[in-house]
């Protein structure tokens, strides 16, 4: 865990950099022939923010459960474009494979370019969107960036969301949609984010929300009402798990429903004045209602360890989004302690007790083991 720990920490003080250079203007100069050019150093933080997750993530090896197979779907690929065994994957993957195959057959450059479509999108929407971009990226890696080492498609279709949400709150609703269906490319369930990405943008009254709860209670309570919903769901994405029992697994978080909780306060605290600074942050404040929602009533959904990636990383944006409306200084830092403090022990505590997967190898002791074997020069 020692090297996931130094990564955060290196991409979170590069961060703070961020925020110390827009506060104080930072600013290179360099020259040109005749002509001085104005460099913004957070541009340069955010650069080395972007090269570090690139090559910490692209360099990986081993490391996820699914990462032996996509390696494998590559070298299928490469050897046959048109391979039956995937004919039901999703037509953006493929092609990513069928292209990187001209130029290598090394299967790491599909890790690799997967990684770096995630990092580019992911760091795009914080450094256009985050309010904070410590947090932001907090958030961000220990959750959509780390879990796309095991669920890499649906990684990459989230990263696409994850941006469409930033231009939803920005009011761009059709770059927001396009950005959503540009993920569905690379992993289907991303097209259902569409309606709900639509639906997040309108401001309702309260008793809309009140019912809302009411009747996600009763279908919840309702077995019938569960079993329709499920049934929809996996029809439509997953209909190769139908018959597995694993896909009903319920994945119930008291840690996440607690966390959920106090980012919905914050939003419902200052709700009036995220609208008033920005009308477009009723998306952040429908959203925090949505995943609370999801996290303490729809968590028997199928394949609710797998659909939550969609969700959670949206705090990156959502919670420093309130955090800014606070006009305190030492308030605004109080509460990014309490939080950060919180989320470091969920983090880290479980890891000492003996829980989670914190394994890491690099591309290197995969090129030495072919030197031994000598099958790289």
């Amino acid at each position: 865990m020692t090297i996931y720990l130094a990564v955060l920490g290196i991409v979170m003080v590069l961060g703070c950099f961020v925020e110390i250079g827009k506060i104080n203007n930072w600013n290179g100069w360099f020259v040109r022939g005749e002509k001085t050019y104005t460099l913004p150093l957070t541009n340069v933080f955010w650069a080395l923010i972007f090269i570090t997750l690139v090559l910490f993530g692209g360099l990986r090896y081993m490391v996820g459960t699914d990462f032996a197979g996509y390696c494998e779907i590559f070298d299928n690929i490469a050897a046959d474009w048109y391979v039956e065994t995937y004919a039901g994957t999703e037509r953006g993957y493929v092609w990513m494979n069928r292209i990187i195959s001209l130029f290598t057959k090394e299967s790491q450059a599909v890790i690799f370019a997967a990684n770096l479509v995630i990092c580019w999108l992911g760091v795009a929407a914080l450094r256009k969107y985050s309010r904070f971009a410590p947090f932001g990226l907090y958030i961000f890696f220990t959750t959509l960036y780390y879990n796309s080492f095991n669920l890499i498609r649906q990684g990459m279709a989230a990263s696409f969301v994850f941006l469409a949400l930033g231009y939803a709150a920005d009011r761009k609703m059709v770059k927001s949609l396009l950005l959503v269906l540009a993920g569905s490319f690379f992993h289907k369930t991303a097209l259902m984010m569409a309606p709900v990405m639509f639906l997040m943008q309108f401001s309702y009254k309260p008793v809309v929300y009140w019912l809302f709860y009411l009747l996600s209670a009763a279908a919840s309570l309702s077995e019938r009402g569960r079993d329709i919903i499920a049934n929809q769901l996996i029809g439509r994405f997953y209909p190769h798990v139908a018959n597995d029992a694993a896909t009903f697994n319920v994945d119930f978080s008291p840690t996440q429903v607690i966390l959920c909780g106090l980012y919905l306060l914050l939003c419902i605290y200052y709700r009036k004045k995220m609208v008033e600074k920005n009308k477009g942050n009723i998306v952040y404040i429908n959203f925090s209602i949505l995943i609370f929602s999801l996290y303490s009533i729809y968590f028997w959904l199928p394949m609710w360890s797998r659909l939550n990636m969609y969700f959670i990383c949206m705090y990156a944006l959502i919670v420093p989004a309130a955090i800014d409306c606070e006009e305190s200084r030492r308030l605004k830092t109080l509460y990014y302690v309490i939080l950060l403090g919180i989320l470091l022990f969920f983090l880290v505590v479980p890891v000492l007790m003996g829980g989670g997967d914190w394994y890491y190898g690099t591309f290197f002791e995969k090129l030495a083991i072919l030197r031994e074997e000598a099958l790289w020069p």
